[in-house]
């Protein structure tokens, strides 16, 4: 047993000394990082407040208003058809009623394809101008970090303390209005109503009160007649 153990002893302590001879060579071939000169800068500001960001959305803003009044128009079409065919309930025979409210459902939904389509569409034209300024505003921290000699360029929504001079925000964004004053929004394509319809519907989240209630014995199912497109909002990048 002792042999064993003395073997082993020597086989370790072998061992360790060529790892603290490989050392120093080790070190010699590993290069020490350069020391980090850093500036800071907020991005989302850097895009979104500046000239051709607030642009952007001033153009968008302007077509979605625009559609928002031609929606609103069908949909107060879609109420006064509605009301009449609520005002027919007690009038029309079951199954031209349920026909009638089939059709009424479906340029409901027709309606609701054609919001979101258009939704869609508006998101692509809208990201498609938003990367032209995200571009030129890379560009323009990449030619102040590279005047400042930095090798580092960090967020500075992750920083939590930094003193004046590392801030390169200002600068960035007085260039980039400079050179990117506006950038033109391309229209969306138009909508595929053959596509759009092929598209099933979204569920809605919110039910009519008179969906909720259960019919009585002996009178007819209560249709689900409530307009509730998609909202038109864009959702901006974080």
């Amino acid at each position: 047993m002792s042999r064993f153990l003395t073997f082993g002893r020597l086989f370790s302590m072998a061992a360790l000394s060529a790892v603290l001879a490989l050392g120093p060579a080790c070190a010699q071939t590993v290069a020490p990082p350069p020391a980090p000169v850093i500036v800071m800068v907020d991005m989302q500001q850097l895009v979104y407040n500046s000239k051709a960001g607030k642009g952007i959305q001033g153009q968008m803003d302007k077509q979605r208003q625009a559609f928002s009044k031609e929606v609103a128009q069908q949909e107060d079409e879609l109420q006064k058809a509605r009301a009449e065919l609520e005002r027919q309930r007690a009038t029309l025979p079951p199954d031209q009623f349920e026909a009638k409210g089939r059709q009424f459902q479906a340029r409901l939904q027709e309606l609701d394809r054609t919001v979101q389509a258009k939704q869609k569409a508006w998101q692509a034209v809208y990201s498609e101008a938003m990367n032209k300024v995200e571009e030129g505003a890379l560009q323009v921290v990449a030619e102040i970090a590279a005047e400042h000699q930095a090798n580092l360029v960090i967020q500075k929504a992750a920083v939590i303390f930094g003193k004046d001079g590392f801030d390169i925000t200002a600068d960035a964004m007085q260039r980039l209005d400079q050179r990117l004053p506006a950038v033109a929004v391309n229209q969306p394509k138009p909508v595929d109503a053959a596509a759009a319809k092929s598209e099933p519907a979204k569920p809605k989240t919110q039910a009519s009160p008179a969906s909720q209630t259960q019919p009585q014995a002996g009178t007819q199912a209560p249709l689900n007649l409530q307009l509730q497109p998609a909202p038109l909002q864009l959702q901006q990048k974080p």
